[in-house]
């Protein structure tokens, strides 16, 4: 009945002047209202909620709304159709399921780059800490200056004049494995990782985690109760010594 109403208005307005503000029109209008504020027999709680709603009733809806469209604003309505004919020529229209499948794999995508670029990150933060910690404990009589770079590049100044390329290898060696994910002991990125609940240690880290744990709690922990407060809380012990009571 309603969308009977609807075409009825629609050509009401056409052939007659100045009919939204005859009797008809409103009580027309009225008409409408109702049936709109009626809920469905099948649906006594009311209209269907928006998760329910199927394609061909969106399509529907806007077809209704179109049609009224092209009575009250013509202009408007002949610029929408050119719209909707590029939008077929060119190709462009899909189905709206395979949209909104496209959509998600397009954000699968960009969460899996945002997760590579993160660890990437935490790769390259815990190599610098670690060249860092190297140099500082390599060169221990030139202070921090507040700077990092600043401070590391007068390190390795110092190391270069003071004793050649052979402590500036010693260093390399240090660092060698800080980018790699299962180098023992784990570097802080893993470390960091771990703590987040993202990956686990390999065999090797879970071995040194633990020992190193036994150390800073002063052996009041077995490895068999270490493990069992879990490789988050052994990897922020690693990263928090100082934590420790």
């Amino acid at each position: 009945m309603r969308p009977l109403l609807i075409d009825c208005r629609i050509e009401l307005r056409k052939s007659l002047r100045n009919f939204d503000q005859t009797e008809l029109c409103q009580r027309l209008d009225a008409a409408l209202s109702v049936l709109t504020s009626t809920p469905q027999p099948d649906r006594p709680d009311g209209p269907p909620r928006p998760a329910e709603r199927t394609g061909q009733q969106v399509a529907y809806a806007w077809q209704m709304a179109a049609r009224n469209l092209k009575s009250s604003h013509p202009a408007l309505y002949a610029d929408l159709q050119k719209e909707v004919l590029r939008l077929l020529d060119a190709g462009s229209f899909v189905d709206a399921n395979a949209e909104i499948d496209r959509l998600k794999q397009d954000l699968e995508a960009a969460e899996t780059n945002a997760g590579t670029a993160k660890l990437a990150r935490m790769k390259a933060t815990g190599q610098l800490s670690t060249v860092c910690k190297a140099l500082a404990a390599a060169v221990p009589h030139i202070a921090d200056s507040g700077d990092a770079q600043a401070t590391a590049l007068s390190r390795i100044e110092a190391l270069m004049q003071g004793h050649g390329t052979s402590a500036v290898d010693g260093v390399a060696s240090v660092v060698a494995g800080a980018g790699d994910p299962d180098a023992v002991p784990p570097p802080a990125f893993v470390l960091e990782l771990v703590k987040a609940g993202q990956r686990v240690f390999s065999k090797g880290q879970r071995e040194f985690a633990v020992a190193e744990a036994m150390i800073v709690t002063g052996w009041q922990y077995t490895p068999v109760e270490l493990l069992e407060r879990g490789e988050s809380w052994l990897a922020e012990l690693l990263l928090n010594p100082d934590s420790v009571a």
